[in-house]
């Protein structure tokens, strides 16, 4: 595999990236491709860890954008591709659904817009040169906010409902995967289901159902002590207003509007298993 080409186009956009083998745990490969950010004493970089066999080609590159659009031909699945670029404060990667069919960085990103967001931008008329700004203005006066892969739709006029078994959290994180929270000062939530979350393994990063909890610690009680578990809520539909803070974002002020929050459709995409980084 000729890694020269793939270097230079991330190199195009300044970033650095560096290729091993994949890393082996028992004595067994556990991916023949997996991409991850790492830091060493010059900074952040791409770490790529692939087989000789598996083909990369990089699809676009946005220099002035600092992103690009990296294709790896997987024989279990030969259009996973990934987004890998730059946001606010730190180098990120993400998996774009294979459905989408995507061959451009602009392409990626409007794969990674929940249907509600691209159908509310369609509707609103969003120029092409806005649709991808962190916070961008649509032309009901509305204003849709990004911080990382969450999105917040605004809801002027709209309230949680009042009554005893309502429940307004504060400071609470809302996560996806094994990656930083982001906490949100305000936060309703509905609906969605009741998971346990540790970095005991991948699946737990993402949640475990009280069933696959229960099954874990019964089959291997002293490897899920020997972790710390958090009980979220998977898929609900949530709401939040006031200030979003991340480490390596700028933090949001939504103010005392209430906005929808959705999230980008990586975990839509096969190939959203290769990548160890989420944000």
């Amino acid at each position: 595999m000729n890694t020269e080409i793939v270097e230079k186009k991330f190199n195009e956009m300044g970033a650095r990236v560096k290729f091993n083998e994949p890393l082996r745990r028992n004595f067994r490969t556990t991916r023949p491709f997996t991409i991850d950010i790492r830091k060493d004493g010059e900074g952040e970089f791409f770490d790529i860890r692939v087989k000789e066999e598996i083909e990369m080609l990089v699809l676009d590159v946005q220099k002035k954008d600092r992103h690009l659009l990296l294709m790896a031909r997987d024989p279990d699945n030969p259009k996973a591709k990934f987004l890998c670029g730059h946001d606010e404060r730190a180098w990120f990667t993400c998996a774009v659904p294979e459905s989408a069919g995507v061959s451009s960085v602009f392409q990626a990103k409007q794969a990674l817009k929940p249907k509600e967001l691209q159908e509310l931008e369609s509707q609103e008329g969003l120029k092409t040169s806005r649709a991808h700004k962190r916070h961008r203005k649509l032309k009901s006066g509305r204003k849709i906010h990004r911080q990382g892969e969450f999105m917040f739709i605004p809801q002027h006029g709209w309230a949680p409902p009042k009554g005893f078994q309502t429940t307004i959290l504060k400071n609470e994180p809302m996560q996806r995967g094994g990656g930083n929270s982001h906490n949100a000062e305000y936060l309703y939530r509905t609906g969605g289901e009741r998971v346990y979350v540790s970095r005991y393994s991948q699946e737990a990063q993402n949640g475990l159902t009280e069933k696959q909890y229960q099954k874990e610690l019964k089959d291997k009680p002293e490897a899920v002590q020997r972790h710390n578990w958090r009980i979220m809520v998977r898929n609900p539909e949530v709401y939040a207003k006031g200030k979003i803070s991340h480490v390596e974002h700028k933090t949001l002020d939504l103010g005392n509007v209430w906005h929808k929050v959705v999230l980008n459709t990586e975990d839509m995409a096969y190939a959203a298993g290769n990548v160890t980084f989420l944000d």
